[in-house]
């Protein structure tokens, strides 16, 4: 009796532990895959660190970050559905070593004020990481020995199937990102935000506005002239032609940008370039020989220019200091026939709800299970009434 009861406590101790790991390893893997760049920022603050650089828009970063949230959202979804246990239980031991050695680094040495554990969704202290991560470890460490005991939710025969649907939802979703923008904003810099009352500290307490939209300053390219308050005064249409880094700029889609600002000019309406404080004016220039720009260019801090506008160009389009619409270079507005403005007010980029976004992977991940339960049963139910009509005959 006392060893059925052990090893009931131990069964309900290992499937905690292993849902604890799988909702944390879905969790992260999926974050980092809606908005990969955001990832790939803090990532690269990393490298920094350690003395390497490399270009925000770095196909090796961009590789690493997919790869990262891949590995984790599988690891996740093995864990939840049971596929090969003993393995994904050693994959996610070994993964959380490795993670605790660096969040012990990063809590002794401070390199970055966030992980990144959970992309730009969820920012935690690096003491709140490193106690997670223990947590997490000690979860690990426990189902390792008792992977039998992981119940499994879908058959050997047929795991192959949710696993490369798994495969293929959470790759497309990081490639539609980077491509596009991120299906969920994480950033201050979403759209309804009112720049303007976020930067005047008007309708909330100080603590509850971004430091980031506090902080934000937008000065001319020489530095002489502060243009923040004017812009976000302005009641028109105002855009914003984000330029995080001018040398790895995609400059292909300039012929749009350019038309865009001959029609801001006829309507009276706003357009600017915004780059960094740290680009140089020899590069202001190269940007403007290249491309044609005839926009006035003002400067922003690096790290508020990369959260406006998840692209290398991208556009932003204010109205009375509220952001009401966003565009990455791959699919920049174009006025309608009759140069109707009012169309641009709505968000027409990737914008999809988490509702919607979740049901696309659990919907048909759901329907996989259920079939393969269905297959099972009536496998189990074929076999049962094999055995009665044996016996029966027997008797």
């Amino acid at each position: 009796m006392k060893n059925r009861s052990g090893h009931i406590a131990l069964y309900w101790m290992v499937n905690l532990c292993r849902l604890a790991l799988a909702v944390t390893f879905i969790f992260s893997g999926f974050v980092k895959a809606i908005d990969p760049m955001g990832m790939l920022y803090k990532l690269n603050a990393y490298f920094v660190h350690w003395g390497f650089t490399f270009d925000d828009d770095s196909l090796l970063l961009k590789f690493i970050v997919t790869s990262l949230a891949t590995v984790e959202f599988l690891s996740g979804i093995y864990l939840l559905l049971g596929i090969r246990r003993r393995s994904t239980s050693y994959l996610v031991l070994f993964f959380m070593l490795g993670m605790t050695m660096l969040t012990t680094y990063v809590y002794a040495y401070n390199p970055v004020p966030d992980c990144g554990c959970f992309g730009e969704a969820v920012e935690i202290s690096n003491g709140a990481t490193l106690i997670k991560n223990i947590l997490l470890l000690v979860a690990a460490i426990i189902i390792v020995p008792f992977a039998p005991y992981m119940k499994r939710l879908i058959s050997e025969r047929n795991q192959w199937i949710s696993s490369i649907y798994s495969l293929f939802y959470i790759i497309a979703l990081s490639l539609l990102a980077y491509h596009y923008l991120p299906v969920m904003d994480f950033t201050p810099f979403r759209n309804g935000t009112d720049l303007r009352a976020s930067w005047y500290g008007e309708g909330n307490s100080p603590e509850d506005i971004p430091v980031e939209l506090q902080a934000l300053t937008l000065t001319t390219a020489d530095g002489q002239e502060d243009r923040t308050e004017a812009l976000l005064n302005d009641t028109g249409y105002t855009f914003l032609v984000t330029i995080p880094q001018i040398s790895t700029a995609d400059d292909g889609c300039n012929d749009r940008i350019n038309d865009l600002y001959d029609d801001c000019h006829d309507n009276g309406y706003g357009i600017y370039g915004i780059v960094g404080n740290n680009a140089s004016q020899e590069e202001i220039n190269e940007w403007i020989d290249r491309t044609g720009a005839t926009y006035p260019i003002l400067k922003c801090d690096p790290p508020l220019l990369k959260a406006m506008v998840r692209s290398n160009p991208g556009l932003l389009l204010l109205k009375d200091g509220v952001i009401i619409n966003k565009w990455s270079n791959n699919n920049l507005p174009v006025l309608s026939e009759d140069r109707s403005w009012s169309r641009l007010a709505v968000y027409e980029t990737v914008n999809l709800p988490l509702i919607k976004l979740l049901l696309w992977f659990v919907i048909p991940l759901f329907v996989i299970t259920s079939i393969d339960g269905i297959w099972i049963g009536s496998k189990f139910y074929r076999h049962y009434i094999f055995k009665k009509k044996l016996k029966t005959k027997k008797s």
